[in-house]
């Protein structure tokens, strides 16, 4: 065996995750200082980040456990604060369960003065534009990246302390090895950690997220809507990683037919060729809700060095922008002058 046995490698499900960190917040309560002085003291820093309270904030008592009104995690904090805490590893929040819980601690605590805070845990990997759903419904989004920084700060020897803290930076790190192809296809929090960067470049209308398909399903990216009355066209990265990965064109909200595919394609050409892009019809041709309708040529090319040249691959996906956009401004351009010389 080449690495340490790790506790939570093995209990990964998110009951052993709220089970840690309702274990760390009853660290922070002042009787337990005497047990484990720098465990208390980090305890206390994580309850300060979740409070959004600066080191200055005293906190002395502290009373934490799972599953009140089905929240994963509670905590209040002297007699002044409850905190709200739903713990998410790889999955979303679902089923309205954010609302739910809200409802519940206003109606218990309406009454109470104590002031309530809604967190949104997550030490996975989930799309910016779904985070950004999470904090329109009330809740501070606190990510692995800020759980590191506080947990990480202070010299902890407990070893259960030690094997979460391991675990999550294991997660990090993976998620930061997007600097070549083949750990984006290999590796699937290389792939989010990448998708993530896309993100930040491309800004708020992308998304990402698993899509499950007949033909197996692949890791998607999607962005850039470009909309005539007939039809929608916007750009799709898969990453299939047993097959590898491709930019497609995609349309949707249209009436399929295979016709429709042909002649887009032919048209978008020009376009492509001005912005020194190569579109290539896929393998076959298949209409339904949405369609692929051509696949960008050479997309993923490396810097020369073997490693993954990502601010080529931006330009790339601006340029393939320009593309669609354009064609889809003349199309929409002819449709109205057509309706203008032909009012009936």
């Amino acid at each position: 065996m080449n690495t340490k046995p790790n506790l939570f490698s093995l209990a990964t499900k998110e009951l052993s995750q709220d089970a840690f960190f309702t274990w760390l917040l009853q660290w922070a309560d002042q009787s337990a200082a005497s047990f484990d002085q720098q465990l208390h003291q980090v305890a206390k820093a994580f309850v300060q980040l979740l409070l959004g309270e600066s080191s200055d904030y005293i906190v002395n008592q502290v009373q934490a456990g799972r599953q009140w009104k089905n929240i994963d995690v509670w905590a209040e904090v002297n007699g002044e604060y409850f905190i709200a805490i739903e713990d998410k590893t790889t999955t979303g929040e679902h089923s309205e369960q954010l609302e739910k819980y809200k409802r519940a601690a206003e109606e218990h605590y309406k009454e109470t003065g104590f002031k309530l805070v809604f967190i949104y845990l997550k030490t996975g990997n989930e799309s910016l534009t779904t985070l950004k759903k999470i904090t329109d419904k009330g809740y501070t989004v606190i990510g692995r990246k800020a759980i590191l920084g506080v947990l990480q700060a202070k010299g902890v020897n407990n070893e259960i302390f030690v094997d979460f803290v391991e675990y999550l930076a294991t997660i990090e790190n993976q998620t930061q090895t997007y600097s070549t192809i083949q750990n984006i296809i290999s590796d699937w929090r290389a792939a989010e950690g990448f998708y993530l960067q896309l993100q930040e470049q491309l800004g708020k209308w992308s998304d990402w997220g698993y899509v499950s398909n007949p033909t197996g399903g692949f890791l998607g990216f999607w962005y850039n809507w470009a909309e005539t009355n007939d039809y929608s066209l916007y750009i799709q990265i898969e990453n299939r990683f047993d097959s590898g990965i491709k930019v497609v064109v995609k349309i949707g909200d249209w009436e399929p037919t295979i016709d429709t595919l042909y002649r887009i394609v032919a048209e978008l050409q020009p376009y492509a060729v001005k912005h020194e892009l190569t579109l290539v019809k896929p393998d076959k041709y298949r209409t339904g809700d949405t369609s692929t309708l051509a696949v960008v040529k050479n997309a993923f090319a490396d810097g020369g060095d073997g490693n993954f040249d990502l601010a080529g691959f931006v330009q790339v996906l601006k340029r393939l922008e320009l593309v669609l956009n354009e064609y889809v401004a003349d199309a929409e351009r002819v449709l109205s002058s057509a309706e203008v010389n032909d009012p009936s």
